[in-house]
């Protein structure tokens, strides 16, 4: 059984990435864990003399608690209405500790050996400032598993991942882990690479012809197909595809000084527009199933 954890703080997004995980939980035969970590609250240094009145802290923990319990019932009622097969419901559960967001969810996904956490992404101008200034940012540095979810963005069985690559030996492994994702969808995985090919078209043309030999050698999997981006900013290649190649999800590895680390640490991310408006799936590097 697959385990999908789903850090929710009860905003709009968070009950979207809930319901988002419920429903692909159902297509893939897991179960969901619904995980909100309640934080001390933040008191100005200003006011560092100030004392937290104990009976306010616990009944704000209260509080918490009690929506959890009411999105848990919530995801389930939304879910009882999509679908007629309850055979094939999936195990819903909530629980809620107290510390950091990232620290907490990284601790339970390890501990409890779950396989993925879905998170909502919420609404902002640029999506380069949702993730400097978010959870998210310390999610994705924890390296673990990680399908972010736009706000609003409905579940939609995938029917093409677009998996960006600079051709690292090491994501052979994670397209491995990314296939068993995309068997359940029958989903087609899109290998891109973007860059400046003409440069040095043989030493080029000699790189990902060895990287698809690897994938053809070692990755069960028929649906996959190759396509380059010929762009000079990364930003701009995968602009390119998120709006003309027709796909559901973007798959990056998130390798610190490799290609999504120049992407969204380096300039392209205060210049990243908004254009990416669909799931977005990090994986950590050399990733390997189960997912």
């Amino acid at each position: 059984m697959k385990k999908i954890l789903v850090p929710v703080d009860f905003s709009p997004a968070a009950e979207n990435a809930a319901n988002y995980a419920t429903d692909l939980a159902y297509n893939i035969g897991a179960r969901i864990e619904l995980f909100h970590v309640f934080q001390d609250p933040v008191v100005s240094p200003a006011a560092a003399s100030m004392v937290w009145p104990y009976e306010a802290y616990s009944q704000m923990e209260d509080d918490a608690k009690t929506a959890l319990e009411k999105l848990l019932h919530k995801v389930e009622k939304k879910y009882e209405a999509a679908y007629h097969d309850y055979s094939l419901k999936p195990e819903l559960y909530a629980r809620s500790v107290r510390g950091e967001v990232d620290d907490e969810v990284y601790k339970y996904f390890t501990e409890c050996k779950m396989n993925l956490v879905v998170m909502g992404l919420n609404s902002a101008g640029k999506f380069s400032k949702i993730l400097i200034g978010s959870n998210v940012r310390k999610m994705i540095e924890r390296e673990i598993p990680l399908l972010l979810i736009p706000t609003g963005y409905p579940f939609r069985k995938p029917k093409k991942i677009a998996f960006a690559t600079d051709f690292s030996h090491s994501d052979i492994h994670v397209l491995c882990a990314l296939a068993e994702f995309a068997k359940p969808f029958n989903a087609d995985i899109l290998i891109m690479h973007t860059g400046n090919s003409r440069s040095d078209e043989v030493v080029y043309k000699e790189t990902m012809e060895g990287f698809l030999n690897r994938v053809a050698d070692r990755v069960n999997y028929r649906n996959i197909y190759h396509r380059h981006v010929n762009s000079e900013r990364i930003k701009d290649g995968l602009d390119w595809i998120v709006e003309n190649g027709q796909i559901d999800m973007l798959a990056m590895v998130h390798r610190k000084h490799g290609f999504f680390y120049r992407l969204f640490n380096g300039s392209y991310t205060l210049n990243m527009s908004d254009h990416i408006q669909i799931p977005l799936l990090v994986l950590p590097p050399e990733h390997r199933i189960p997912m």
